[in-house]
């Protein structure tokens, strides 16, 4: 059990930090997914796409010792704060990720319903 402290001791805090977020955020969108999928497939998509942007939109911290924060805390703490101008960059960073996750899926829908399209097409086909 020594070792085992040692170890975790030798790792630099903010990896440890990091790792156990992106694993916690992994886990949430994992269990998301399989509500997700119950949801109607648009409802569903666009849901798992909000909660990817909202868990995982990274952003740097502010203070002595800045480093990269997910950007729904810088949010959050903008507003408890009323300081607009964190709310905003926060938020617009939150809504660009988002933005690009839509159009993504969009674009993947697509080509998805153009692959299926492709494969019944070429069933139905005599050749």
């Amino acid at each position: 059990m020594d070792s085992l402290w040692a170890v975790l001791d030798s790792i630099p805090e903010d990896s440890i930090a990091v790792t156990v977020y992106l694993l916690g955020s992994f886990i949430a969108l994992l269990c998301w997914y399989g509500v997700a999928k119950r949801l109607p497939k648009l409802l569903g998509g666009m849901t798992w796409i909000i909660m990817f942007a909202i868990l995982l939109t990274p952003t740097v911290s502010e203070g002595n010792n800045a480093s990269i924060a997910p950007a729904i805390f810088g949010l959050l703490f903008g507003v408890l704060t009323k300081d607009q101008a964190l709310v905003w960059a926060n938020l617009s960073l939150i809504l660009f990720v988002l933005g690009i996750c839509m159009v993504l899926g969009y674009l993947w829908s697509k080509y998805t319903a153009n692959k299926a399209s492709n494969v019944v097409h070429n069933k139905t086909s005599p050749l």
